[in-house]
């Protein structure tokens, strides 16, 4: 449980007193959560994320008078009727709105007047061909992360369209309010959300937790939970000749074939050090957040593969491990699988007897092998020598 607001602070934005309520006033927001009051207690349910938090009596109060549908400054003027200072009935405003605004309890209705000037940048990805519109002020460096898939002349399947709202931006798709984030963490969320279409609308058999390389016109996957190491070993053998196709993602078709999902790897703070081994350009990236805070650098290829089908020759299981012997040792056929579908999702949520088929294919014609290693340079030369 997690409270909403605690104080009637406000956060340091650098704007004066009443700034960044006049933004909030400009824009209309639906709520989108429940209140009760149970037991002397406020409680906030989200109805989009299942969260609950816990409001004070004035957040309580703020949250009421929106849901009978006053506007902001007619909030404000009712809580200065019921006699609060009307600076405070303001600064109170503000941290609720604000904070409301973070965990996705309320949501504008639809995007404001488009900015006089802004970039328009068409991407293709397996399936999907989106157009992304920044307001000029925000495009860059943001879009860089997206150039390398970067199209044109092509029919544009979905429209994003980035909005600025004071500290926050808002993601609308085709008119519609998606979610809101900071500025540094803008192409994260347009990565989640380009992936979160492909796996809505693309045609595919089954969306595999892997990293994909080429050797060959062959495919190599490397499979693992987070922090098994897959960015920075994909980004390695990348260094070491091999094709980047995806470092995340890779969808499987109806014949067993993999297609990676190329976007830029989003690099995690702790691997910047090794990475800059192979890359030393991950220095000069910019800095974005994740939503759960953690820091990232896009490293963009340079020249991705196209996403067309490869044959899956290689499925390595990653276990890293500190001080230990580097070792690729053949595994069997159920753990090849249990790799495979650890993390997988199908269109469905279900797995079809055509997926089914699919990953037997793959078993059937793919080399499977644990890698265990604790240095990089081992685990590149070891694949090195296994993928011939």
């Amino acid at each position: 449980m997690a409270a909403s607001v605690s104080s009637h602070q406000t956060r340091n934005t650098g704007r004066s007193p009443g700034s960044l309520l006049a933004e909030f006033a400009a824009v209309d927001f639906a709520p989108q959560g429940r209140l009760a009051s149970i037991r002397g207690q406020n409680i906030l349910l989200s109805l989009s994320r299942g969260a609950v938090f816990s409001l004070n009596n004035t957040a309580a109060d703020i949250w009421r008078l929106l849901q009978e549908g006053l506007t902001v400054e007619a909030v404000s003027d009712a809580m200065v009727a019921r006699g609060v200072d009307a600076q405070e009935a303001r600064n109170y405003i503000e941290a609720a709105l604000q904070d409301w605004e973070r965990h996705g309890l309320i949501q504008p209705l639809s995007p404001p007047t488009p900015a006089e000037t802004y970039l328009r940048q068409i991407v293709a990805v397996p399936g999907l061909c989106a157009a992304i519109l920044y307001p000029a002020s925000i495009a860059f460096p943001a879009a860089t992360a997206f150039q390398h898939l970067e199209v044109r002349d092509m029919g544009v399947d979905v429209v994003f369209h980035l909005v600025e709202s004071g500290e926050r931006v808002h993601l609308f798709r085709d008119g519609h309010w998606v979610v809101s984030c900071s500025r540094d963490e803008i192409p994260v969320v347009v990565k989640g959300q380009l992936m979160t279409e492909v796996l809505r609308c693309g045609e595919y058999e089954l969306a595999l937790h892997a990293a994909a390389l080429h050797r060959n016109g062959r495919t190599l996957l490397l499979c693992g939970n987070p922090g098994s190491g897959k960015t920075t070993l994909a980004l390695a053998l990348v260094h070491a000749g091999f094709g980047f196709a995806a470092d995340d993602v890779t969808l499987l078709d109806s014949a067993g074939q993999a297609i990676g999902l190329a976007f830029a790897p989003a690099v995690k703070s702790g691997s910047w050090p090794i990475v800059r081994e192979y890359f030393p350009e991950i220095s000069k990236a910019p800095v974005y957040r994740r939503p759960d805070r953690r820091r990232v650098r896009f490293l963009v290829p340079d020249d991705p593969l196209p996403p067309v089908p490869h044959p899956i020759d290689w499925v390595v299981l990653l276990r890293r491990a500190q001080d230990v012997d580097p070792s690729l040792q053949v595994v069997a056929a159920t753990d090849i699988l249990g790799g495979l579908v650890n993390g997988a999702a199908a269109p469905n949520q279900e797995l079809s007897s055509t997926a089914f088929d699919a990953l037997c294919q793959v078993l059937r014609t793919a080399n499977g092998y644990c890698l265990t290693y604790s240095n990089l340079n081992d685990a590149v030369e070891l694949l090195e020598a296994a993928c011939q």
